[in-house]
């Protein structure tokens, strides 16, 4: 499986999970100018900005070690996009919100997922 059938596949499964918790999926791979977000998603009243890390192995350490400051600083930004009028559902403007990573590991044929809940804060 190459990197972009590994990451899409890794994608599925971390929407499969979130769905599994009870959030509802606003948005997938959602894009604006400002950047990119992997899952837009709603827990009861909070909204959820979603990177998802998928890797075969931990080499470079845990997947969600390389969400660096760039990154993000990125997401922060496509996150506000999507709540401002310009982008998204304007009825999410001044929602509560976090930012989480999803790690996703492929090691022997088999999904290992963790859930990093309040990975990094906004700008």
């Amino acid at each position: 499986m190459d990197r972009r059938r590994l990451g899409a596949w890794g994608e599925k499964k971390a929407i499969a999970y979130l769905r599994g918790k009870g959030a509802s999926i606003l948005a997938v791979n959602f894009r604006c100018k400002a950047g990119e977000i992997d899952i837009i998603a709603r827990e009861g009243s909070t909204v959820v900005f979603v990177e998802v890390k998928t890797r075969r192995d931990f080499v470079g350490g845990l997947p969600c070690e390389s969400v660096g400051e760039g990154k993000q600083r990125r997401i922060a930004r496509a996150a506000g996009a999507y709540l401002s009028a310009g982008c998204g559902d304007r009825r999410l403007a001044g929602a509560d919100f976090r930012f989480d990573v999803i790690e996703v590991l492929l090691l022997g044929g088999r999904a290992w997922l963790r859930h990093v809940k309040g990975a990094f804060w906004g700008e």
